[in-house]
């Protein structure tokens, strides 16, 4: 922590318990690369000797790890930090991530004892180790200070609650700037995680159960990007692919402009890489785009998209998209809703804009009302139940194989069900029963009715 100008935790948060508390809670806010790096923290304080616990079980440290992306981002990242402290008032309540890099003394002013930035979340478990037995003086990071290198945490153990899916961090930081953005500020420049790292992790993983991983990061579509060499993305997606026993690579998200011929060929190829893209769209109006500072036109995204779905049969396609950006008027949002409709995207995240100070969107004027911005939200949501709801009838009559992930309590059901995804990004429920079908395990299931958030079925003879 050296690599930091560093200010003492005031109050009297140096001082030592007697015996350092076992008992950790965890709260995440914000997006799958958030969840990874909890599950991360998770397995270092397990390693450390602490015991995970629920957060409304009444832990001696509470761990938040915050998000900034929007408005609502930062209420919910306070909202979690006066949670915790309501829960155990005398408990050590330890605010990380986005948020926490942007707006430290908003955290503390909601209850944060320790505040950690994005820069030193690696070292978090030690930091509250540190601060708990009081074996060394404990400092908090300086925010305006120049950041060092990226270091990314690693998962050692057993998939957590016993999940079978796991998310892997390749990357983080972006370089891309787009005006309504603020996380280059808090996460920096775009970093990549050595291959060989992410190879090891992954057998890691492999070795502590888990069947599929899904790839994540602030921009991973940038991966090997910042190396000298020729590693890349897809150099990355064939070393992974040799990792035995890893069933299924999932991508999480990737910008449009970094969707490749060569990586689509490749998606349609592959025997392990799940049929499930997620390409974020943010608007289906050139000049809105422009303004936006992304780097693509309609045309292009729908290229790409509409290539997806030619050479991927049956490929679950996402997108994210902003309503109520500055200057988006009746004419661009409907443009964005033309482009959607007619695009075999497959699900949407939908997203008002949100003032963030320090971008360059602050200083673009013809700004929008919330009451102009629920209305297209709404509108969105609608479209995108319509599309998911297609998507799933698309399977009625057919067998889809999925990962088990769960198997109800049979006091839940007289069937006992039980719950899968398939590489296609489809939830699947079915009545297992008495069948010898457990979690972590694949099957074929028949699909025999289909709603907008799942489809059921029956479990079909192996």
């Amino acid at each position: 922590m050296s690599d930091y100008p560093l200010a003492a935790i005031s109050g009297d948060s140096t001082s030592a318990p007697d015996t350092a508390p076992t008992r950790v809670a965890f709260q995440n806010v914000g997006c799958k690369l958030n969840q990874y790096e909890v599950e991360a923290l998770q397995d270092g304080f397990q390693r450390r000797g602490y015991e995970v616990v629920p957060f409304e079980a009444g832990a001696d440290v509470y761990v938040v790890n915050t998000c900034t992306v929007t408005g609502s981002g930062d209420a919910d990242s306070r909202r979690a930090v006066r949670r915790a402290v309501r829960f155990n008032p005398e408990a050590t309540v330890v605010a990380t991530g986005c948020y926490a890099q942007r707006r430290p003394d908003g955290l503390r002013e909601a209850g944060a004892g320790l505040v950690v930035g994005n820069q030193q979340k690696a070292d978090l478990v030690d930091t509250v180790h540190r601060h708990l037995t009081g074996s060394t003086p404990v400092a908090v990071f300086d925010p305006s200070a120049r950041p060092r290198a990226a270091r990314f945490l690693e998962i050692h153990g057993a998939p957590s609650l016993g999940r079978t899916r796991g998310t892997l961090k390749i990357q983080d930081g972006c370089d891309e700037h787009c005006t309504y953005c603020v996380i280059p500020s808090v996460r920096g420049v775009s970093v990549s995680r050595p291959l060989d790292e992410v190879v090891q992790q992954a057998r890691r993983m492999v070795e502590a159960g888990y069947r599929e991983v899904a790839l994540t990061g602030v921009h991973t579509g940038s991966y090997g990007r910042d190396f000298d060499g020729e590693e890349s993305l897809l150099t990355l997606l064939q070393a992974l692919e040799g990792v035995d026993g890893l069933s299924r690579i999932r991508l999480n998200s990737v910008e449009p402009g970094f969707v490749t011929d060569a990586l689509i060929r490749h998606l349609a190829d592959s025997s392990k890489l799940c049929r499930h893209f997620h390409i974020p769209l943010q608007s289906g109006d050139d000049r809105i785009l422009r303004r936006m500072g992304r780097r693509y036109t309609a045309a292009e995204y729908a290229r790409v998209v509409e290539t997806i779905a030619d050479l991927v049969p049956d490929c679950a396609i996402g997108a994210d998209v902003m309503v109520g950006f500055p200057g988006e008027g009746r004419q661009h949002f409907g443009n964005t809703l033309d482009l959607i409709r007619r695009l075999p995207l497959t699900y949407l995240h939908v997203f008002s804009y949100s003032l963030r100070d320090g971008t360059a969107a602050l200083r673009l004027g013809d700004r929008q009302t919330r009451a102009t911005q629920r209305p297209r939200a709404r509108q969105l949501i609608r479209l995108s139940e319509d599309k998911r709801l297609a998507f799933h009838r698309r399977f009625l009559g057919s067998s889809l194989r999925i990962l088990v992930e769960e198997r109800c309590s049979s006091s839940a059901s007289a069937f006992g069900l039980a719950v899968g995804m398939s590489d296609n990004y489809v939830k699947v429920l079915f009545a297992a029963g008495e069948q010898e079908i457990a979690e972590n395990q694949f099957a074929f299931v028949r699909i025999g009715r289909a709603r907008q958030d799942a489809v059921f079925g029956e479990l079909e003879p192996s």
